[in-house]
């Protein structure tokens, strides 16, 4: 199989012939681990129209690159800006959508073919930045309908990009919502019902039309809402936090057929563990999870700068240990 068919048959819970898929979120430690960093952020944007187009071939080649040395199956956008915390920028952006859609566009030419291109699909109301969560109360108790109309407007603004994704090449939409934090949902059933559950289906329904998978990613505990996400037409989720209390050996024999689960290794082991620790983590989820399609590891969140690449190699390597499926042992 080719990378691409491995991701696609976890999509359609057929089981791979060779190797369990491979994909992280977001991966920040270039620099560490190979050398050299993608042209994004500040520094693109300084840039004249023709570097911007080199750029942009500069880092679909290092993509491709880091996909061919670390086994991945996928290969995600450049996101365009977002703050981590208040008034701090992600590590990795483009500054306007046709640079995204380009991005993409070239990424599709050079190595569609091999590996899936994913693209994003904003559009969902999550938990707000701390410092708007009061106004974001009072909006749902006092002005329920000015927040639906925001609501609509950002479902409509993530249809639209979404549709520019497919069409630049993405065969993935993924959307970044959090919705719960390590407790449960953020908001009540009632509220998740009225404020997010009829727009997360609009989405999906209306972008898989347009021939493409869809994939959710939430930090927290989703376990309230796992049935919910199941039943929209979602083809993957993203994460199952450990630190939740996300149990993905469990939840893969409940989602069967229903939702493919992309995940789990607990960053905070990739961070501070052992290698022991890190490759026990690693086999356990492996020899539980990958019968059967509907898998894909991953860590539970993106590979941040903090995690020592010596320590990510630990997972890259236990990765092609316990993954293969050359041998079909009975899960344990």
């Amino acid at each position: 199989m080719t990378p691409k068919e491995r991701m696609k048959a976890a999509f359609d819970f057929k089981q791979q012939d060779d190797l369990v898929p491979f994909w992280e979120l977001e991966f920040q430690i270039y620099p560490e681990m190979f050398g050299k960093d993608l042209i994004t952020g500040h520094a693109f944007a300084k840039l004249s129209a023709k570097e911007k187009e080199r750029a942009m071939h500069y880092n679909a080649e290092l993509l491709v690159e880091v996909a061919e040395k670390l086994g991945y199956c996928a290969i995600r956008q450049i996101t365009g800006y977002w703050e981590v915390e208040p008034g701090v920028g992600a590590s990795y952006w483009l500054p306007d959508t046709e640079s995204q859609v380009r991005q993409v566009e070239i990424l599709s030419r050079l190595a569609g073919d091999r590996y899936m291109i994913i693209g994003d699909a904003p559009g969902l109301i999550g938990i707000p930045p701390g410092n708007e969560v009061m106004r974001f109360v009072d909006d749902m108790y006092e002005r329920p309908g000015e927040l639906k109309e925001q609501a609509e407007k950002m479902l409509q603004w993530g249809i639209a990009y979404g549709r520019m994704m497919a069409g630049a090449g993405a065969e993935c939409l993924l959307n970044c919502t959090d919705i719960a934090f390590n407790q449960g949902t953020f908001m009540s059933p009632a509220q998740i019902d009225e404020f997010f559950t009829p727009y997360f289906y609009r989405l999906i329904e209306t972008l898989k039309k347009e021939g493409v998978y869809m994939m959710f990613h939430s930090d927290g505990n989703l376990m309230p809402v796992i049935d919910m996400l199941a039943d929209s037409g979602l083809n993957a989720l993203q994460c199952i936090d450990p630190l939740g209390g996300m149990d993905i050996v469990a939840l893969k024999n409940r989602m069967e057929g229903k939702l493919c689960l992309v995940g789990n290794i607990d960053c905070s082991i990739l961070q501070l563990g052992t290698k022991e620790q890190i490759d026990e983590n690693v086999r356990h989820v492996l020899e539980n999870c990958k019968f059967s399609g509907g898998f894909v590891l991953s860590a539970c969140n993106i590979i941040f700068k903090d995690i020592p690449p010596e320590n990510y190699q630990v997972m890259v390597d236990a990765h092609k240990k316990y993954g293969s499926l050359a041998r079909m042992e009975t899960p344990l």
